[in-house]
This record gives structure tokens, sequence and C-alpha cells, in this order.
């Protein structure tokens, strides 16, 4: 059996981009490591912030929230959760919150999108994003976890987004050459308007395969099962294709992140400016358009709502 690289003990995890063999508390360290390394180079979480932190139920931000609290046992944070109202799925999503937070010591907010507005992402079937919920349902999501963190005065939101979903999202906007997208991929973004909490990801630097490891290792509750309203997504294969490129090419995640983040992000920021922002006629939140998107969505939903 292979041995622990830093202890010598028998190994329970090999991670392969470093070609490392580590047991179980060597990885929890290096992950840990990983993780403060990062909120530390990009100066993400201060002393006296107060963190909101978006949890589905899922892995990844199973694996946000618990690493937080291991570094910052004081740290003020409160666990975001929208119930999406999609059949069964979001039931368990919840449930598995709920048991995460037996695990992790931070207040729960929790939005239900049918009790609060009337609503829930599955009425978006009967509109023109019939074939592409995903669009709306990450709209919702932004926009209700930004306001509910506003409104509970944090002053910075955590999400669960790792390398590989960086990279896709990077890899989908360099081919369709969306540089007002990349400008915002970034692992701090600024706010841009009094209502906008500075977002970070803190897992920016760890892999997909390293969260889920953590979260196992760990013993953290998360969902198993992928939502039945996200099948055929196109970033599901774009994720098979890049880790295709990465077989071939070793290393190619971290290289291809760092080439963003280092070279042309600086150069994407100096050239592409921020939309002027005003706030929402409905609801008063920062928006482009007098409507903002989510208003916009949530009325298409309600209407779809009362035709069917």
């Amino acid at each position: 059996m292979p041995k622990c690289r830093k202890c010598g003990r028998e190994a329970q995890v090999y991670i392969g981009y470093a070609k490392l063999n580590l047991c179980s508390a060597c990885f929890k360290e290096f992950f840990e490591r990983k993780v403060r390394s990062t909120i530390d180079k990009y100066k993400m979480i201060e002393r006296d912030d107060r963190v909101a932190v978006a949890i589905s139920g899922g892995k990844d931000s199973a694996a946000l929230l618990f690493v937080l609290r291991e570094l910052f046992p004081e740290l003020e944070m409160k666990a975001i959760h929208i119930n999406l109202g999609i059949g069964g799925y979001s039931e368990e999503c919840e449930e598995r919150v709920r048991e995460l937070l037996n695990h992790v010591d931070a207040e729960l907010i929790l939005f239900d999108l049918r009790d609060e507005l009337g609503v829930s992402i599955e009425d978006f079937k009967n509109t023109v994003y019939g074939r592409r919920i995903c669009s709306p349902c990450g709209t919702v999501k932004r926009y209700l976890i930004n306001k509910l963190a506003h409104q509970e005065g944090a002053t910075k939101l955590a999400t669960g987004h790792h390398l590989d979903d960086v990279v896709e999202v990077a890899f989908n906007n360099y081919m369709h050459g969306d540089v007002n997208q990349l400008a915002r991929l970034k692992p701090v973004l600024p706010s841009t308007h009094p209502k906008f909490i500075v977002k970070v990801k803190p897992l920016w630097g760890v892999t997909e395969e390293e969260t889920m490891l953590y979260a196992l290792h760990q013993g953290l509750p998360f969902r198993t099962v992928e939502c039945p309203l996200s099948s055929g997504a196109r970033s599901s294969g774009r994720k098979k294709l890049i880790h295709q490129i990465e077989e071939e090419i070793p290393g190619f995640r971290h290289t291809f992140l760092k080439s963003h983040t280092a070279r042309i992000l600086p150069l994407l920021e100096k050239s592409v400016g921020g939309a002027k922002l005003v706030e929402c006629e409905v609801c008063g939140m920062p928006s482009s358009e007098r409507t903002c998107a989510f208003c916009k969505r949530i009325r298409l939903a309600k209407e779809a709502r009362q035709a069917s």
C-alpha cells in the first residue's frame, strides 16, 4: 500500500496533478492550508468581517462552510440556503443543510421560494426557459443570496466555486469572447453598489475532486443526487472536455486559471468598464435596467403558474 508523503502512514488520498499520496489527516491539513493561502493571498476575509456563506446542500458549499469554521473559529458567519421548490430534490437539499448545521457553528438563514414568492423554479418549465432552466435558476439564486446577505448585514459573501467551476466558466467565456464576464471572473469581486456584497471564492485554488474528498473525509452530509432539471446542461459537457485536456496536459486547469488571473485579468480590468447601475423600480435592488432580471423572471414564472 502507498504511504503518506508527509507522515509515512498508510495513504488514503492520491492527488493526481501533484503526484501526492496522503493519509486522511495530512490531506485535511493540505486542503485547509491551500484554502487559507488563497484567502490570505487575495485578502478575502478580514478580522472584523461578517461572512454570509451560500450553501446549496451539495458537497462544495458543505466543504466551504466547514473549512471556514475550521480556519476561523471566531468568525461571525451565517449560512444562506434557498429552497427552490423542486419536488423531492429541494427537500433533500434542505434536509442535508440542516444536518450540516449540526456539524458547523453558524446561523441558518432559510428562504423558501414557494412560501415567500408563490412560485418555484419548476414554474419555468412552461416559459421560454423551458429547455434551459439553469439560466433563470442562476439569476434567482444570485439575486436572493446577495439580497439576504445584505439584509443580514454581511460584509462578505462566500460561494463554493472551486477551480473546476471557475475554469469551466472561463473556458466558455473565452470561447464566446465574453470580455465583460471574463473581467468579472476573479477570486474577489468588489462591490459596485452599496446593496451589492463583496463576493469571495475561498475554494478558487482547489479542485472539485479535492473538495469532494475533503467533504467525505470530514463526514459532512451533502446531497448525492443531481438536480432533475439540469440534465443536459452544457457546463457538464465542458467540464468533461476540460478533464480530457487535463489527462493529455497534466496541470492544464491550474495553468489556465493562473494565466487568466495573473496575465489577462489585469488587462481586462483596465479596458472593460462596468455597467451603469440604477435601482430596480419594482424591488429597489441594483440593476442595469429599470426592471431587474430577477423581477422579470419572477413575473414570468407567476404568469406561467397562473396559466397552468
